[in-house]
Parts: C-alpha cells; structure tokens; sequence
C-alpha cells in the first residue's frame, strides 16, 4: 500500500532547513512513500495544522515541529512493516 507523508515548511520558517535535511535522509529508505513538501507561501494550512513544520502521514499528524531522524524512520518502519512491506 502507498502512504503520503505531506509536510508543512516555508523558506522563511528558520527550522525547516533542517525539515529538508532530514527528509532527504530518511524517506529514501521507503521507496512505497509518497512524500509531498508543502510550501506555506503558496498553499494555505489545513484545518488541524497551526505551525510549520508539520508532518502528517496519510493525514494524521505524527509531528509538530521536527522528529529526530530515528524517531521517524521508527515510525515509517513500524508502518511499513505491520503491512509487510
């Protein structure tokens, strides 16, 4: 099954270079995620979602702010792994 992690960021937001550098890190070990980077500045924030980073996964928020690297590789793996996958 394919999943969506969609996270909030904008260039003016001073901790979103790190949100770059973890997902660079981190997703290309789920080649089944579908990540979609979303700029504030050019898309407005759903209902639910106040601040940026955001991360939401299949649309749920799993972050506000950004997760340690190990902490969201755990939980893409737990995800994929209870599909078999």
């Amino acid at each position: 099954m394919k999943h969506t992690l969609t996270v909030y960021l904008s260039d003016d937001c001073w901790s979103c270079e790190e949100t770059h550098r973890i997902l660079d890190e981190v997703t290309p070990q789920f080649p089944n995620l579908l990540l979609r980077r979303i700029d504030t500045r050019q898309e407005p924030l759903p209902e639910g979602v106040f601040a940026i980073p955001t991360y939401l996964l299949d649309g749920k928020v799993i972050s506000l702010g950004n997760p340690t690297r190990a902490a969201l590789q755990k939980r893409l793996a737990a995800l994929f792994r209870l599909e078999g996958g």
